[in-house]
Order: structure tokens, then C-alpha cells, then sequence
């Protein structure tokens, strides 16, 4: 099976790219980037061909969208306001650029019971998370009791987090949800052509069997390749596991056809 580290460096990614020993790149124009999720979430998005938009109330990290000091009080009813208004009308996707993090897996993925589902996602649509040790010093200007948010800021808010989070490597996707798709009072992203599924990982302690996984995602998604990960045996990471090397070259050999 080839080998694609040189293609994955030259296109600008870091060393250790999970998949880079025997899978290519995205297209020019694409970035590969990484959702985790528990198994039956997974299956359900693969099958039904979208993701769950997660709502900034819900966020896991307390400090979404409150990167810049808030000591003063009109900048805290100002980020107050525009967080409550974000919460209305946008929503996001998170992604990692790298599915070898031990952590990702176990906070994401239930455990290393789930799966990781890699996309190649058009790369005006996604913006790579900012990780501050501090957090922004906001421009008061010459106000004392009023304090505006511009165009630059808001962008700053939706995009930086904590340096404790820097391992995540991030790219998040900001969604109108306006124009999502919706299921009672859920929105949904559906897969297109800039959202494109080419991996479904099942993790090192995932029950689901990659012949059923293969078959569903050949029906709906047909580009995408099946594999399983598991335990590195002398480092930390999650790596892919070796005895599927066969069906990932058959995968491939059949993805190249379609």
C-alpha cells in the first residue's frame, strides 16, 4: 500500500497525521478535519448523511465566546448580550485536525468506545480555533458605560479559547441555523459537497463489527473508508490497526472506480 506522508507534509499538515501511511490528503481547496462521537451518533449521522449542531449554551468549556476581560461592566452586558444572541442564531461543529489523541477519544468518543468520522471540508467554511493564555484585552476606547462589539471582536469571540484546550487542535464551523436542517428543536448539518465524509474510524474499544460499518457507508457514503484504531503499543497514541490494511487497499482500490 502506498505511503502519503510526503504528500500530507507538503500540503502543510503537521508530522504524525493519523492516516497519512495509507491514505492521501483532500483535494486542493479541502482540509481533513475530525468529529468525534459516541457510536450510535455516529452511525446515525453516517446513515442519514449529517451532524448534530451543537448550541453555544450547551459547550462544554464554560469561558465559549467570553475570551476578553470582563471587569468592566458595560463590556460584560455587551458579551452577555451577543452571547445570547449567538445561542439564537448560530450554532457549531468542532473538529480536530488530528484523530490521534488519546484524550479527544475518551472525552468524545464515550470512552474509545465511539467513532471518528474524518471529512474533507471546504476550507473557506471552517476557521481554525485561536488558543490564548490570556484573554483579550478589549479596545475601550474613550467610552466608560458603553461598549460595542465590532465586526473583528465578534469573529475573535466565536474562534478563542483557553491554551488549556490547544491539544484539541481545533477547526470549528460557525452554522446559520437559519438555513440547518430541523428535527424538533434540533438542527442538523447535512453532508454536501463541501462537507465530505472520507473516514469513518471505530475505536479501540468500539463493539461495531467494520463489515457492517463498511456496508452502510459504502450505500450513502461511497468515498468514505472503514477502519478501526487502536491502542499504540509503544507510545501514547491511537493509531490505526495494522489487520485492516487489506480492506483499507480494497476500500481505496473501489472508492478510485466511483
Amino acid at each position: 500500500m502506498a505511503d502519503y506522508t510526503d504528500e500530507w507534509r507538503a500540503a502543510g499538515y503537521p508530522e504524525g497525521m493519523g492516516s497519512a501511511s495509507f491514505l492521501p490528503p483532500p483535494p486542493n481547496g479541502f482540509t481533513r478535519a475530525y468529529y468525534f462521537t459516541s457510536a450510535d451518533y455516529g452511525m446515525c449521522g453516517v446513515a442519514l448523511q449529517r451532524l448534530k449542531i451543537a448550541r453555544f449554551a450547551d459547550a462544554n468549556d464554560p469561558f465559549e465566546l467570553l475570551g476578553v476581560r470582563l471587569r468592566n461592566k458595560s463590556v460584560r452586558q455587551a458579551v452577555k448580550d451577543f452571547k445570547k444572541q449567538c445561542n439564537k442564531q448560530i450554532g457549531l461543529l468542532c473538529f480536530s485536525r488530528n484523530w490521534t489523541h488519546p484524550l479527544l477519544w475518551s472525552h468524545y468518543a464515550a470512552k474509545h468506545k465511539g467513532v471518528c468520522l474524518g471529512f474533507n471540508l471546504r476550507n473557506e467554511i471552517v476557521s481554525n480555533v485561536i488558543y490564548e493564555r490570556d484573554r483579550l484585552m478589549p479596545d475601550l476606547g474613550h467610552a466608560t458605560d458603553s461598549f460595542i462589539i465590532d465586526g473583528d471582536l465578534k469573529q475573535r469571540l466565536l474562534l478563542t479559547k483557553s491554551d488549556h484546550w490547544t491539544p484539541e487542535a481545533e477547526l470549528r464551523m460557525i452554522v446559520d441555523l437559519s438555513k440547518a436542517t430541523t428535527e424538533g428543536s434540533l438542527y442538523f448539518r447535512p453532508f454536501d459537497e463541501d462537507m465530505v465524509l472520507a473516514e469513518v474510524i471505530l475505536g479501540p474499544n468500539c463493539t461495531l463489527t467494520p463489515l457492517a460499518v463498511r456496508k452502510l457507508a459504502q450505500t450513502t457514503n461511497p468515498s468514505g473508508v472503514v477502519f478501526r484504531a487502536r491502542a499504540e503499543y509503544g507510545g501514547f497514541r491511537v493509531i490505526r490497526n495494522g489487520a485492516d490494511l487489506r480492506s483499507i487497499a480494497e476500500q481505496l482500490a473501489t472508492v478510485m472506480r466511483v
